[in-house]
């Protein structure tokens, strides 16, 4: 899901140039179709491709955010019947990752393997 600019140059410039930091183009959008298009940005820049999960764009009322409490961080997974079915929070500055893993795998057919 992709929820709210973390850090828009024109709402909360964090690493941006107004704080002395690499350039952040990236300003908070006025529609949903803005918002889309900032998430197909992060696809592509995450490299996630055609086989990647599905993603899908918080309107701009921001109602996943503030209901799941998303921000900074949560990682969610959504099962095949549409249905929040695994919920990672961080502990101690850190995720578990593992299980979300092996559930996704398992959610998208595909065996485990250990490395």
């Amino acid at each position: 899901m992709y929820i709210a600019e973390a850090h828009a140059a024109d709402e909360w410039p964090i690493n941006s140039t107004r704080c002395a930091g690499p350039g952040n183009s990236v300003r908070r959008p006025t529609n949903l179709a803005e918002r889309t298009a900032l998430a197909r940005q992060m696809v592509e820049a995450l490299r996630l491709g055609e086989d990647g999960p599905p993603v899908y764009a918080d309107g701009l009322d921001d109602a996943f955010l503030e209901t799941y409490a998303a921000w900074p961080v949560r990682v969610f997974g959504i099962g095949r019947d549409g249905r929040l079915a695994r919920l990672a929070q961080p502990e101690a500055a850190t995720f578990q990752l593992p299980p979300l893993r092996e559930w996704l795998l398992a959610e998208l057919g595909r065996g485990v393997t250990r490395v």
